[in-house]
């Protein structure tokens, strides 16, 4: 009986151990699905849509062959249009009409103008570049497109692969070559167990000789051996079994209590304790997030090299690429007094990482905006807030506002990044505040304080506002001989907002302070120190100063609704000019 136990173990070992290396040979899948095009097209670009990349399941594999350089990409479908716009290119589609495996074959060629090198775009999720072939592997999203091309100007490249690995599942052969190991162990013991107990059974067989019989000596009766009366005197088995079997009973209705719990530890349990949520989803009409994570997070790390080589050189002409609007107007006026004078510092680096909070605009249409903070290394150092705007499909995101966090602010709750916020219009009617009419606001309260009409809109606790509103009194009580004047504005009408969690905005705006110094005797004049006497180049003037400095503010805007007030989060501060009157 141990022999045929161990057989048909062994048997069932052996079909599990054939059923798993099967899964992973005979009856595997093929690794890939693979489809190669050869196209003859004189146009710069061809675009791959997302029918195509979608042919099979899973994340495709682009190949592109080429003489000579070569270079694949691939981003939102839409992106991917919107960047090719009326440039020549040709698209490739799908054959209908094919049995089985599906056909790709050159669609209409579109002719119109030729197009830039699409190299390095900030649309590209990503990209790859080679010289005779470039490879690139895409983790494609349902609505991802993809581009090929040389540089813009030469013929794109002819031979095109797309493969699209196949991922095989290997739980069931892994479940199946563990349960046929598992058996043939077993198989394994029991044959020894068989083999030992056969040895035993087929031990010596020759009849051992009986002793001889020893006639048997009665003994009489005798009381003094008779065993005594009582408890002790019962050893009746049958008496025993009746007493076991009480306490055989109620361990078994003990054990049988205990298992009742057992399915409660280990999963199965009360439903009612651990109820499965169902929650429906429905879907989501908003246009998708501008930028991916690592979109981003490559666009930041290209803006703080720009930087950083801008700073170096003090070359307001290595900023164009990333820089645009106050950011580089305060920029460049930083090199230009740099030049000037050793003594004036460098405005702070621009950091690339960490990014600590990011929020792309929700939106599949042009100009685009961008808000991250990121963390400059070193103590005492506050986070950035950087609001970059992409104004076209063709044009790289750049830097419009860079605004040092106050400290202590909490930033509102705010959309994922992967989801993105919903731009606001400049002019909403929704919020405590236009965008457009917070600085000019915000610059009466400075001026008037708390008597302004505006007043009672902003939250006016931060340092940013009592530093500057303090300073104008205090310059204003210690002229003597000349008279000052303030105005606060506008300083440009691009301003930027994304829509908060709760309906508010983040809004970055640029404000001008403008300081009118004239004197008011004859013989009078106005003397100028500090940057301001190395943007000037003199000392001063008889006749009276124009300064005026530029404040990169950024603001949290509560719906109209709302109970808070408008609360600065950041600003960054500098001199954009100087003149004699």
């Amino acid at each position: 009986m141990r022999f045929l136990i161990a057989a048909a173990l062994f048997v069932v070992s052996v079909v599990s151990l054939v059923l798993g290396l099967g899964d992973r040979t005979i009856w595997a899948p093929p690794a890939s699905h693979r489809i190669a095009v050869s196209i003859d097209v004189k146009a710069p670009y061809v675009f791959v849509p997302s029918t195509v990349l979608h042919a099979f399941g899973g994340s495709p594999v682009l190949t592109a062959q080429n003489d000579g350089t070569t270079f694949v990409a691939y981003g939102r479908e839409a992106d991917v249009q919107a960047w090719l716009g009326n440039a020549d290119y040709a698209s490739l589609m799908l054959d209908t009409a094919a049995v089985g495996t599906p056909v790709i074959k050159l669609g209409a060629e579109h002719i119109g103008i030729s197009g830039p090198n699409p190299l390095d775009s900030d649309l590209w999720i990503d990209q790859s570049k080679g010289t005779g072939m470039a490879r690139l592997a895409m983790n494609t999203r349902s609505d991802s497109g993809a581009l090929i091309a040389v540089d813009g100007t030469l013929a794109a490249p002819k031979q095109i692969d797309l493969v699209w690995p196949i991922a095989h599942d290997l739980t069931y052969s892994n479940a199946m070559l563990g349960i046929g190991a598992a058996f043939f162990a077993a198989a394994a013991i029991m044959l020894i167990i068989a083999l030992r107990h056969s040895r035993v059974k087929r031990g010596p067989r020759r009849r051992t000789p009986r002793a001889p019989r020893v006639k048997r000596v009665r003994v009489r009766r005798n009381k003094s051996l008779v065993k005594p009366k009582g408890r002790r005197s019962n050893r009746n088995p049958v008496a025993r079994r009746i007493a076991v079997l009480p306490m055989a009973l109620m361990l078994t209705a003990s054990l049988a209590g205990c298992s009742i719990q057992l399915p409660g530890i280990f999963g199965g349990g009360n439903q009612a304790a651990n109820p499965t949520a169902s929650a429906s989803v429905s879907a989501d009409t908003q246009p998708p997030a501008a930028v991916t994570r690592t979109q981003l997070e490559r666009i930041l790390t290209d803006v703080a090299k720009v930087a950083a080589a801008g700073d170096k050189a003090n070359n307001r002409t290595l900023l164009t690429s990333r820089f645009a609007g106050p950011a580089f107007q305060m920029r460049a006026v930083n090199y230009v007094m740099r030049k000037k004078s050793s003594k004036v510092d460098a405005m702070q680096a621009i950091a690339a990482r960490p990014i600590t909070f990011s929020l792309p605009a929700a939106t599949d249409t042009w100009p685009r905006t961008i808000m991250a903070v990121t963390d400059e290394s070193g103590q005492g150092i506050p986070p950035q807030m950087l609001v970059l705007q992409q104004a076209t499909p063709r044009d790289n995101y750049k830097v419009w506002y860079v605004s040092r966090l106050l400290p202590g602010i909490k930033i509102p709750a705010v959309p994922s990044q992967a989801i993105g916020a919903i731009p606001v219009d400049s002019k909403s009617v929704f919020l405590k505040l236009a965008p457009l009419q917070v600085a000019g606001a915000f610059g009466d309260v400075i001026n008037k304080g708390r008597s302004s009409l505006s007043a009672g809109l902003f939250d006016l606790s931060n340092p940013f506002y009592e530093q500057v509103s303090s300073g104008q009194k205090a310059q204003a009580a210690a002229l003597i001989n000349a008279k000052i004047s303030f105005r606060h504005t506008l300083g440009d009408p691009n301003t930027l907002s994304l829509a908060t969690a709760n309906a508010g905005a983040l809004v970055a705006v640029f404000m001008n302070d403008t300081y009118v110094i004239k004197p008011n005797k004859t013989g009078a004049a106005v003397a100028v120190d500090g940057q301001e006497k190395i943007l000037l180049g003199a000392g001063g003037s008889t006749t009276g100063v124009q300064s005026v400095y530029g404040d990169m503010l950024f603001f949290y805007v509560p719906p109209v609704t709302g109970k808070t007030t408008i609360q600065l989060l950041g600003v960054t501060q500098g001199l954009l000019s100087i003149k004699k009157l």
